[in-house]
C-alpha cells in the first residue's frame, strides 16, 4: 500500500481529533486565535501617519486637511503631493472647517467639550457632563499660536458644535460668518468680536412641537459669503440650501436654492448634504453624503455630474472643484483624501485616519492661498464625465459597522473589527462546544 506523504498524514491525524471529545472545542479555540493574531498584526501595522494611497497624477500643491477625530484628537495637517505631512496643528476637540488665510495664517472651526467646573452658567449647573467651547481660531503657522479667536460655550458638544465660517472682508476690514447649530442660527461678527448682524432659523421656520430647543433640528453645518449681502447656508436636517439675503439695516430675506426647505421634507436631490459651494457659472456643486457622492446642480437644479456611489465613497463631506477641472473630496468614512480626474476616476489619493471633514489645496498666492470651488469651472465648462460606482447593501452595512467602532476602538484596531468579531463568535462557538463535551 502506498503511504501518503507526511503533510498529509499529519492533517488527516488533526482532522480525526476534532472526533474526540473536546476536538472541535479546541478547533474553534485555535481559529479564534488565528482571527486574534490577524486582528493584532493589522493593528500593529497600521501607520500611524498618514499615507500615499494612489499617485497617477499627483498635485503640484499642498492639501490642508481638517480632521474630526473619533474622540476628541482633532488636528489640522498639510500634506505634500508625496502624502508627507509638512505642518500640523493639535486643535482643541474636535477639528472642521479649515481655510488657508493667507501664507501665514490658517481658520479653523474648534468643538471641545471641557468640563463643568470651566463652563459658565447656565452650563455649569445643567445635567450635562461638562459643557462645549466652540471657537473660531486664526493660527499662525510658524508658532501654531492662536492669534485670534472668537468663541461660546454651549450645553454639549454633540450636535452643538461649531462646523463652519467663512472670512471676507468689507472696506479693508476682516469679517466672519459662523453657523451655530447648537442655536439654529447664522451670524456675523466683525474683528473686535462685535456681532454685525443674525439670523435665527426660528424667524424663518416652524420648529416641530416635539422638538425642544436643544434639539437637532436644522443642523445649520456650512456658509459661504458668495455675494456682497448674499450668504449660501447649508440647512442639512432640511435636506436644503438656502440663501440669506442681509440688507443694511441687518434683515434678512430667506431665498431656497435646492430642496423641500422643511425639516422632514418630502424626499429631495439631497440626503444630509454637506459643504455646498458655489462655481463661477453659478452651478451649485455638493458633497450628497447619504446619498455617498459628490453632486453638481445647474441653476435650474438639474444634475449636470455627480461621483461617487458607496462602491467608492462612505459619507463624503467635502467636494471642491479645482481649476484644472479635478474634483478634490474628503472621504470622511473611508478616512482619505481623494482628487478625482475630469471621469471622475481616483487619481490621487491620501489616508489620512482620524475622520476627515474638510480639505483644500493650497495655492502659492496672497492673500487667499485655498484653492475653493469659486475659481473652479462646473462641469459643463470643462465637460466632466459623471461616475457613480454602486457598492452592495451588505458592504454598505459592514462599513457602517466599522464607521462606528472607530469611536469606540483605536482607529487601527477598528480596521480589524471583521477579525475581532470572528474571535469573539469562534470563542463563543469553542465554549459551547466544550461544554458539550463534558
Amino acid at each position: 500500500m502506498t503511504r501518503l506523504p507526511l503533510h498529509l498524514r499529519r492533517l488527516t491525524s488533526a482532522l480525526s481529533r476534532v472526533r474526540e471529545p473536546g476536538g472541535r472545542a479546541r478547533l474553534f479555540a485555535l481559529l479564534a486565535l488565528v482571527c486574534l493574531a490577524t486582528a493584532l498584526a493589522g493593528y500593529a501595522t497600521a501607520p500611524a501617519e498618514p499615507r500615499l494611497t494612489v499617485a497617477e497624477e499627483r498635485p503640484q500643491h499642498n492639501t490642508l486637511i481638517g480632521l474630526q477625530g473619533y474622540a476628541d484628537e482633532g488636528r489640522v495637517i498639510e500634506v505634500s503631493p508625496d502624502g508627507e505631512v509638512v505642518w500640523e496643528y493639535d486643535g482643541p476637540g474636535d477639528i472642521f472647517d479649515v481655510e488657508a488665510v493667507n501664507a501665514s495664517t490658517v481658520q479653523v472651526a474648534t468643538a471641545d467639550t471641557v468640563p463643568d467646573s470651566d463652563c459658565p452658567e447656565p452650563y455649569a449647573s445643567d445635567e450635562t457632563d461638562g459643557c462645549v467651547r466652540n471657537a473660531l481660531q486664526l493660527v499662525d503657522r510658524d508658532t501654531t499660536d492662536v492669534v485670534w479667536e472668537y468663541a461660546w460655550y454651549d450645553v454639549e458638544k454633540h450636535e452643538h458644535e461649531l462646523h463652519d465660517a467663512d472670512r471676507y472682508v468689507v472696506d479693508g476690514e476682516p469679517r466672519y460668518v459662523l453657523v451655530d447649530m447648537g442655536n439654529d442660527r447664522v451670524f456675523a461678527v466683525d474683528e473686535s468680536g462685535e456681532k454685525l448682524w443674525q439670523w435665527n432659523a426660528t424667524d424663518t421656520y416652524d420648529r416641530p412641537d416635539d422638538m425642544g430647543p436643544e434639539s437637532d433640528w436644522t443642523h445649520m453645518n456650512d456658509v459661504d459669503r458668495i455675494e456682497p449681502g448674499v450668504f449660501q447656508v447649508s440647512l442639512r436636517n432640511f435636506d436644503t440650501v438656502v440663501e440669506l439675503h442681509v440688507a443694511d439695516d441687518g434683515s434678512v430675506r430667506v431665498e431656497p436654492v435646492i430642496g423641500p426647505n422643511q425639516f422632514a421634507g418630502a424626499a429631495g436631490p439631497l440626503y444630509e448634504q454637506h459643504n455646498p459651494d458655489r462655481l463661477g457659472d453659478g452651478s451649485l456643486l455638493v458633497a450628497d453624503s447619504e446619498h455617498d457622492r459628490i453632486v453638481e446642480f445647474d441653476s435650474d437644479g438639474q444634475v449636470t455630474w455627480q461621483a461617487g456611489g458607496s462602491g467608492l465613497f462612505d459619507w463624503p463631506r467635502d467636494g471642491d472643484r479645482l481649476s484644472n477641472g479635478h474634483t478634490l473630496v474628503t472621504d470622511s468614512y473611508n478616512d482619505r483624501v481623494v482628487e478625482l480626474d475630469e471621469n471622475g476616476e481616483v487619481v490621487w489619493a491620501v489616508e489620512t485616519g482620524d475622520l476627515p471633514y474638510e480639505a483644500d489645496r493650497v495655492q502659492p498666492r496672497e492673500p487667499a492661498t485655498a484653492d475653493g470651488s469659486a475659481d473652479g469651472p462646473s462641469a459643463s465648462e470643462a465637460e466632466l464625465s459623471s461616475n457613480i460606482v454602486a457598492g452592495s447593501t451588505v458592504g454598505s452595512y459592514l462599513e457602517l459597522a466599522v464607521s462606528i467602532s472607530k469611536y469606540v476602538l483605536p482607529n487601527g484596531l477598528a480596521e480589524q473589527l471583521y477579525a475581532l468579531l470572528a474571535t469573539i463568535v469562534l470563542l463563543g462557538v469553542a465554549g459551547v462546544e466544550g461544554y458539550r463535551a463534558r
